[in-house]
């Protein structure tokens, strides 16, 4: 017969387990890609800043939850998790992979070009501003290298 203590214990292991995969695999899937983009995001300095402060913020958080390897390894996963979301956006030739509630949103999620309505592309700002998709408006707030924005606003024809 298992005992409570031992209960609540494998219940605390599944969900370390759980949270484990989940972290692992979504920065697998934002890594990839990443990697596959015709046109990765830009890395800004907000996006660097939240990049380089996530291992910390997750680490003091980990330090606070009881100072266990476990939970140290656990908050480096997903330090990992949110910088692969943030450098994982850019136009992929199935579409748009964007966040659709801005850093917010976990996994990031691909607008398919056959979607895909009206963009708008500020060429100053080297910034893809806006699309619709389907019946909603996205304000992606992506921004791109000079070459990759003018390839991009040759390539759709705008």
């Amino acid at each position: 017969m298992i005992k409570k203590g031992e209960l609540q214990m494998s219940k605390e292991i599944a969900v370390y387990v759980l949270f484990f995969l989940t972290f692992i695999f979504g920065s697998i899937y934002h890594f990839s890609i990443r990697r596959q983009c015709i046109y990765p995001v830009r890395l800004t300095k907000p996006r660097i800043i939240l990049s380089t402060i996530s291992p910390f913020i997750f680490c003091f958080i980990a330090y606070i939850g009881g100072n266990l390897w476990s939970h140290y390894i656990l908050a480096l996963l997903a330090a990992v998790f949110i910088i692969s979301g943030v450098v994982g956006e850019g136009i992929h030739k199935k579409g748009i992979y964007y966040r659709p509630m801005g850093h917010a949103a976990l996994l990031i999620r691909l607008a398919k070009w056959e979607d895909i309505k009206d963009i708008k592309i500020d060429i100053n700002k080297n910034k893809l501003h806006s699309f619709r998709y389907k019946t909603t408006t996205i304000y992606p707030g992506q921004y791109y290298s000079h070459e990759d924005i003018n390839e991009f606003k040759k390539s759709i024809k705008i």
